[in-house]
């Protein structure tokens, strides 16, 4: 039961008939999905060029990336469910036409204001992919494959947001252009994204006047998981503001502290979370999720580990804690939603995925904000060490009242119940 929810019946997917499960159209969804995501990090090694030439400092770095969360946000409270009423294709279709727009803004950008812009569209079609693409991949895979399409959304997802970093900084390194050509080259390569959209079946066959609003984030009651699940929704709040951190930290920390002026190095780095994040989550045992421990001992090692190689100055110590962390996100994310997966009342499960992920995006967006203001009072490791002592204390928090028993099912696991629960496992990390 959720409380304070009223039900909807043009979000219960197991209520509402689809099309046949279609093998193409499934591929072809899941290609254009991790070409949205990459599109979601090809500004990161990009700043460096950026802010000289328009003469922004840390704070409007941290800005410019929360302006991207902001937008993902906002499309998660509007725009969530509205292909159940319109269908997947218009609202994919329309969110590749924002991440077109985006891109062109990039290419125009003189102003700090126009990359606000293009940055919020980025978040915005981002937002509005995962959540339509994730549902027409369980669609489009059919019951009988519901676990794989669990696992290729989570791979479209994360692969993409890691691959986009160092494809930016490895045409930011060596072409000629470093702030346009990257984008060049992704306008182009979403023209048969489109093409590929218009092969695609649509899985909604009954179509209902659109209608926006935005959604109330709900709760299990009291008696049904509240305290477990807001342990989850803390746990990725912290795993994802460990990932903002981190993110806004990278070009800063490689330039200046460290002297090393190669954007491919850069793109590397980030992209090197993402990879290790998603590898945890699809190569974690499934006992792994029935403990409490290794998410959260794993996130504060690799905050600590990354912390003391910014004050260290020592790049191996970093990247060390890198990886650690990026188990730490990893596993908290998929314990997470198999937490929140098995708490949801089946009428109201992406209302609470609705919140989960709302949870997330705080993470990734409030202390992101925080050190952007902090670095125009402190000096930026001290600004640094606060925050990361501030999110290991969310982390534990994480652990306190937490059943010793083991946990029941998996996403994946439990994807494979139905099409209607494995539309529902992946989300964008940033």
């Amino acid at each position: 039961m959720q409380g304070d929810t009223t039900p909807d019946p043009t979000t219960a997917t197991d209520i509402r008939p689809t099309a046949p499960p279609s093998r193409l159209g499934f591929w072809l969804t899941a290609v254009v999905y991790g070409l949205v995501m990459l599109g979601g990090t090809l500004p990161v090694p990009l700043y460096a060029f950026w802010a000289p030439r328009m003469g922004f400092g840390p704070f409007t770095t941290t800005l410019i990336f929360a302006t991207y969360a902001l937008g993902t946000v906002l499309a998660l409270m509007v725009f969530a469910s509205l292909s159940d009423r319109v269908g997947r294709r218009p609202l994919l279709a329309s969110a590749l036409l924002v991440a077109a727009l985006s891109t062109v803004l990039f290419l125009l950008a003189q102003d700090t204001g126009t990359l606000l812009v293009a940055r919020f569209l980025c978040g915005l079609s981002t937002g509005v992919f995962t959540a339509t693409a994730t549902a027409a991949l369980g669609e489009l895979a059919g019951s009988r494959h519901a676990g794989r399409a669990s696992v290729v959304a989570t791979a479209a997802n994360m692969g993409g947001l890691g691959l986009g970093a160092v494809v930016a900084g490895v045409f930011a390194q060596f072409g000629a252009d470093p702030t346009h050509l990257v984008f060049w080259a992704y306008l182009v390569a979403l023209v048969p994204a489109a093409a590929a959209l218009a092969l695609v079946p649509e899985t909604v066959l009954v179509r209902r006047r659109p209608t926006l609003s935005v959604r109330r984030p709900a709760l299990p009651d009291v008696s049904g998981g509240r305290a477990e699940f807001l342990r989850a929704a803390a746990a990725v709040f912290a795993a994802f503001a460990v990932s903002g951190l981190f993110s806004s930290l990278v070009p800063s920390f490689l330039r200046v502290q460290l002297h090393v002026h190669s954007a491919a190095a850069v793109g590397g780095e980030v992209a090197l979370l993402f990879a290790v994040a998603l590898i945890a989550q699809l190569a974690a045992p499934a006992t792994w999720l029935s403990r409490r421990w290794p998410a959260p001992t794993a996130l504060l090692a690799g905050v600590a580990v990354f912390e003391t190689g910014l004050w260290a100055r020592s790049l191996p110590t970093f990247v060390a804690g890198t990886v650690l962390a990026g188990i730490g996100i990893g596993l908290s994310f998929r314990r997470g939603v198999a937490v929140t997966q098995r708490l949801a009342d089946p009428a109201h499960r992406a209302d609470l995925l609705a919140t989960y992920f709302l949870a997330a995006y705080a993470g990734t967006t409030i202390p992101t904000l925080a050190l952007g203001v902090l670095t125009q009072a402190i000096n930026q490791d001290v600004a640094t060490l606060l925050l990361a002592a501030a999110v290991g204390a969310v982390t534990v928090t994480t652990l306190w009242g937490a059943p010793p028993g083991p946990q029941p099912s998996t996403p994946v696991d439990s994807a494979r119940a139905g099409s209607r629960t494995s539309a529902s496992t992946s989300a964008p990390v940033k």
